[in-house]
């Protein structure tokens, strides 16, 4: 299948949700929360190559007033990926002790919580793919 071609399909099967909204409509589902452009470009680089795809929402917080929102979309979600660098370190700290959470950067204190930082785009790859190819 060509790349583009490939790209049209994933792009019909993801929808990315911010606050204060949420959808009613099945799926996988990833909270991303906190992360930096950079972060956020490799987790949308990562997903656009899976070869397929599985219908998938991706609820997006900039980590800025939206903890209740946050909270209340990370218990319907299948994988939580966050920047441990965060502003909001009570949020950091509440991620960090989901088992289904992975991180970017370098935990302050909760190091030996959550052993899931992501290092390598392989990785996130492997993550991310598992759950929705």
């Amino acid at each position: 299948m060509e790349k583009t071609q490939r790209q049209a399909i994933v792009k019909n099967r993801i929808t990315i949700v911010t606050p204060p909204d949420d959808i009613t409509q099945d799926g996988v589902r990833i909270l991303v929360y906190g992360c930096t452009k950079e972060q956020t470009l490799l987790i949308s680089s990562v997903i656009y190559q899976l070869e397929e795809c599985k219908p998938t929402i991706i609820y997006v917080s900039n980590g800025q007033n939206d903890s209740e929102w946050a909270l209340d979309k990370k218990l319907k979600c299948s994988i939580i990926v966050f920047n441990a660098e965060a502003d909001d370190q009570t949020m950091i700290g509440y991620l960090t002790a989901q088992t289904n959470s992975y991180y970017f950067g370098q935990l302050r204190t909760l190091d030996g919580v959550n052993g899931n930082r992501i290092n390598t785009e392989e990785q996130l790859t492997t993550i991310i793919g598992d759950h929705i190819t």
